[in-house]
């Protein structure tokens, strides 16, 4: 039995985590959250205060997790300590760290889509801090640290959709950017590539994408016409170009169903 620890299992993200890893038999899963406890058992259920340093120490140690699969949220100073300490036990364990990172490591440059290999280069403060991670998680663990790059992510219930969605009930206006261009994913495939990562041990660096990008205000046009949507006020903004993009030399790492497009996406968000 392996036993998982999700940080942030209460997230978008976490929580699809959990669900995915509760289909299989082999991990025993146990969640970390802030706010919102999750539905686990609560002897596996852990409260997470980032500001209180001493408390991940005590989570490891009870749990003594074989992986760690980190979507944490929070202070990123004290978040980076936080991933220090878990890499170096980890270190000590001989257990491994997948690590939810960011299209915004590579938010200095916007000329042109990024892969895997490409450099990282982050002007933001999140994307700094996420970079910052990335380095320090590889640093202490080697072939045993797992970045995942994560681009916008959607699901039927995320943030992102009701706040569309009330936009749209209530006919208030839509932005968006003519000239950015992006991918997508959902929690749920994400979920399930994660799983088939650990699965076959796969390592390194990992772009969790849809294998094209798209043009903003199409995407959000044609996510608006499926949700059935007619007569919408649209707003073209200019003044944000370029490309925020993942793309991904790995993805013949993953067998068919794991390759996706973003009208995958706009399938599932719709259907």
């Amino acid at each position: 039995m392996t036993k998982a620890l999700v940080l942030g299992g209460s997230g978008l993200v976490g929580s699809a985590v959990i669900n995915e890893m509760n289909k299989y038999n082999y991990f025993e899963v146990y969640s970390t959250y802030f706010k919102n406890p999750i539905l686990l058992d609560t002897v596996r259920n852990f409260k997470l205060d980032i500001e209180d340093l001493v408390n991940i120490n005590t989570i490891l140690n009870d749990i003594k997790p074989n992986i760690v699969v980190s979507s944490l949220r929070g202070d990123f100073n004290k978040q980076l300590i936080a991933h220090e300490k878990i890499a170096k036990f980890l270190k000590a364990t001989g257990g491994s760290l997948y690590f939810f990172s960011t299209t915004n490591v590579f938010d200095n440059d916007y000329s042109r889509p990024h892969y895997e290999e490409d450099l990282p280069n982050a002007q933001s403060e999140y994307g700094q801090y996420k970079l910052e991670c990335e380095k320090k998680i590889l640093d202490i663990l080697g072939d045993n640290a797992c970045i995942l790059r994560i681009p916008q992510v959607w699901s039927k219930n995320s943030p992102r959709m009701k706040e569309l969605l009330h936009s749209l009930n209530y006919n208030k206006k839509i932005i968006v950017y003519p000239k950015l261009f992006l991918n997508t994913n959902t929690d749920v495939m994400i979920a399930r590539q994660l799983c088939y990562i650990i699965n076959n041990d796969l390592k390194g660096i990992f772009h969790l994408a849809s294998e094209e990008e798209v043009n903003y205000k199409n995407f959000y046009l044609e996510l608006i016409s499926r949700l059935g949507f007619k007569n919408v006020t649209v707003e073209d903004d200019f003044e944000v170009e370029g490309y925020f993009t993942l793309l991904s030399k790995r993805n013949n790492n993953f067998p068919e169903q794991l390759r996706f497009t973003y009208k995958s996406v706009i399938d599932y968000l719709t259907l």
